[in-house]
């Protein structure tokens, strides 16, 4: 298993299940991730990695719907935009979201060379952060946390699959302890030109 970055995932929005509002791969209204203890970089990625984080630098719309779980209701459109551009030095990725024309989020992207994969830390404008890890096989990333909704603790996985350079497709999943994976959504970003 190869280590990849996040594109839902990267300025995804994370929306709020009741009144969807997408705020980057960040998080749910309702769930809070733990955070996890952070690694010095030592410098710029290698080649490999910084093509894969590089995929996803641009503008992206990002249009999905909810799903009917035990963690919210279903049929919920939304609709959002993130871009992603390299911080100087070429060591991390940022990306911003919005919803219409309002910021909504921050995410940084790096790889953990410690850890051998990516991280995801996002920070929307509630307040909440989100800290996830991700590999990738082939076209497919999988990125997990552990979190909360309601004071109980859940699984969260978001998959993207990269279906060309400029089109992916991105779900996400939260199931609670010991319980089966709900889809909460799923939807597409495509990269503007």
């Amino acid at each position: 298993m190869k280590p990849i970055v996040p594109t839902a995932l990267l300025s995804i929005a994370l929306l709020a299940i009741a009144a969807p509002a997408i705020a980057f791969p960040a998080t749910l209204a309702n769930a809070v991730c733990a955070p996890t203890q952070s690694s010095p970089q030592t410098g710029k990625p290698n080649a490999e990695v910084h093509a894969q984080l590089d995929y996803f630098v641009g503008t992206w719309k990002l249009t999905g719907e909810t799903k009917a779980s035990p963690f919210g209701p279903g049929g919920k459109k939304f609709a959002a935009s993130e871009r992603l551009e390299w911080m100087p030095g070429g060591v991390f990725l940022v990306a911003r979201s919005y919803e219409g024309n309002q910021w909504r989020g921050l995410t940084i992207l790096a790889y953990d060379e410690k850890d051998k994969v990516f991280t995801h830390t996002s920070y929307n404008a509630s307040g909440e952060i989100e800290v996830m890890k991700g590999i990738a096989e082939g076209d497919t990333e999988t990125w997990s946390a552990d979190g909360q909704v309601q004071g109980k603790p859940v699984k969260q996985r978001f998959t993207i699959k990269k279906i060309s350079p400029v089109l992916y497709t991105f779900k996400f999943e939260m199931a609670p302890e010991r319980g089966d994976w709900s889809v909460v959504y799923e939807g597409q970003g495509s990269k503007n030109p």
